[in-house]
């Protein structure tokens, strides 16, 4: 590799102080191209794309690329410069949390050349940059040179750079060079316009990723660490010059605010907690959260101060599911009395009782703009209902077991349904049958949508009681699993896996970022939806005695409240880690 100018690393005391020696000079494209060459390699596999030698520790090499070349599960192959093959899985892939990076390593002992990292904050507009990447069907590296054309302030995917290169597909995960060769960025995408046929090709500083190498090398001694607003460390190999990088590191994650305790604790003769908290729900202005319990009643809470406002009294046997209505004003409740009664929020007065149900109410949910209300019930149907006349407007039928959960998605168009191994989706204004979803082998005990009501993430387990089956019998083989589904195609997008026990419950965030699940292994897991990988920062949850049986988000994202068989809603705080 060519080097333009020399660093030299000056310490005193435990920072590292950054001289420069000489001013880089540019090199020329055809200077630039070979050093393009030697750090560019292929993948190919379920993806394929372009990555970047950008780590090595002994013969152990780290490739970085973009997260949506590797996304998929199945074997890949990377070819590096010489033309060598080395396999790897999707296994192996390490997401970057928030941003369209990933990493993966293969071991080798070829020497091969590490990319030389430069500068990505200093880059202005303008500035001249370089592409290299493998395209689509191609054995050969494409190199393309243009000029950063925009600086993103607020970026999407951590795509900051927008720049004059006409790349090809495949060239995502390749690499982004300065005028002296260095490495300032990841190639991702490109965006025609249709009315002009103009390219915008999109790119990754390199910051982004340095950024989670220090939080990386962080967060294993993270219990000795004290907020900071400037990490300096050293780039691997150790043979290159140490790097100073100004950062102030932010991450938000879920900590326990508060413990909620007032349902009944008594225990039943079959060994069940007559309070078990089995749904929670939280008013649109995060002021308020509503409890159904095994115990008869509903509370409503003071979501500040976790005191109870009201506890409203009328049915006759558990509550199984609550719902707020957009508005904020009013409550609905489905209740094992074969009744659903609807409630003023604020006041806690009875506003009426829907009867219809011939059995017992598993799940309600209420529609976007207000209006409607559906309910799933153990009699095997659906009922549709005016939430403010009562009024039954439709009844479907076609599931032939016990309906465990409904779900309405955000944009209103589809009803979702889980019963006994399937999962029906529907027409929410006709009430038609879309397609029928084979899930899991036992129920589906909870169902919900993503922001944008593409995507549904379903839960399931066999509700079997068999002291003499191993968990690991093929009867238990989905218990522990969420399934996320394309609502559009009816496929199954990835099974997540992590859980050692029923999963009862999932909940998407607002932004549509966050997905999490409650267990009756006492804990609740956080998943990372764009890579539907768990967030090693807060997950699990843990705090509960019991199975979890709810969890839900505050509409701003800022608060997850999750109930138990233990009695107990438990309040979780979305707080900030500053390094």
């Amino acid at each position: 590799m060519r080097f333009a100018g020399g660093l030299r690393a000056v310490l005193f005391g435990t920072a590292i102080v950054i001289v420069q020696l000489q001013i880089a000079t540019a090199l020329k494209p055809t200077e630039v191209s070979p050093i393009a060459q030697q750090i560019t390699v292929r993948i190919d596999g379920a993806g394929t794309g372009s990555g970047v030698i950008i780590e090595r520790q002994g013969n152990t090499y780290t490739i970085l690329t973009n997260w949506h070349v590797v996304q998929f599960e199945g074997s890949y192959t990377v070819q590096t410069p010489d033309g060598k093959q080395y396999t790897f899985n999707s296994s192996q892939v390490q997401p970057l949390l928030g941003v369209d990076l990933a990493t993966f390593q293969f071991t080798s002992n070829q020497n091969y050349s590490v990319a030389e990292k430069g500068n990505s904050e200093n880059l202005p507009l303008g500035a001249t940059i370089h592409v290299a990447g493998y395209p689509q069907d191609s054995s050969n590296l494409s190199f393309l040179s243009g000029q950063i054309s925009s600086l993103v302030t607020k970026p999407k995917d951590g795509y900051a750079f927008t720049y004059t290169v006409n790349a090809f597909p495949d060239m995502s995960g390749g690499p982004i060079l300065d005028e002296q060769g260095k490495l300032v960025g990841i190639h991702g995408r490109s965006i025609t316009r249709p009315d002009t046929s103009a390219v915008t090709a999109l790119g990754i500083p390199l910051k982004t990723y340095l950024s989670f190498s220090v939080f990386t090398q962080l967060l294993a001694n993270i219990s000795s660490l004290k907020p900071q607003n400037t990490l300096i460390f050293s780039t691997k190999p150790a043979a290159s010059p140490p790097v100073n990088i100004p950062l102030k590191l932010t991450l938000n994650l879920f900590t326990l605010g508060m413990t909620m305790t007032g349902h009944s604790k008594t225990l039943l003769k079959n060994g069940f907690i007559e309070g078990s908290v089995y749904s929670v729900a939280i008013s649109p202005d995060g002021k308020t959260l509503a409890s159904g319990s095994g115990d008869k009643t509903i509370k409503i809470w003071n979501l500040s101060t976790g005191k109870v406002i009201n506890t409203l009294k009328g049915h006759s046997s558990w509550i199984k599911s609550v719902a707020i209505s957009p508005d904020g004003r009013t409550l609905a409740s489905g209740s094992g009395d074969k009744t659903i009664k609807i409630w003023n929020l604020s006041t806690g007065k009875l506003i009426n009782t829907l009867k219809g149900h011939s059995d017992s109410i598993k799940s309600v949910a209420i529609s976007p703009d207000g209006k409607i209300l559906a309910s799933g019930s153990d009699d095997k149907t659906i009922k549709i209902w005016n939430l403010s006349t009562g009024k039954l407007i439709n009844t479907l039928k076609g599931h032939s077991d016990s309906i465990d959960s409904v779900a309405i998605s955000p944009d209103g168009k589809i009803l979702a349904s889980g019963s006994w191994e399937t999962i029906k989706i529907w027409n929410f204004t006709t009430g038609q049958k879309i397609r029928t979803l084979k899930s899991y082998s036992g129920s589906v005990f909870s169902l919900a949508f993503s922001p944008d009501s593409r995507t549904l993430a379903s839960t399931g387990g066999s509700l079997l009681s068999l002291p003499l089956l191993s968990k690991d019998s093929s009867l238990f083989k989905d218990d522990n699993i969420i399934k996320i589904w394309n609502i559009a195609s009816g496929q199954e997008i990835v099974t997540l896996k992590g859980h050692s026990d029923w999963v009862r419950s999932v909940a998407f965030s607002p932004d549509g970022r966050t997905l999490a699940s409650g267990s009756d292994d006492k804990t609740i897991k956080i998943w990372y939806v764009p890579t539907w990988k768990e967030n090693i920062l807060d997950s699990p949850l843990k705090g509960h005695s019991g199975l979890v049986y709810s969890v839900v988000f505050s509409r701003d994202g800022k608060t997850l409240a999750s109930s138990s068989s233990d009695a107990t809603i438990k309040i979780w705080r979305l707080s900030k880690l500053s390094f």
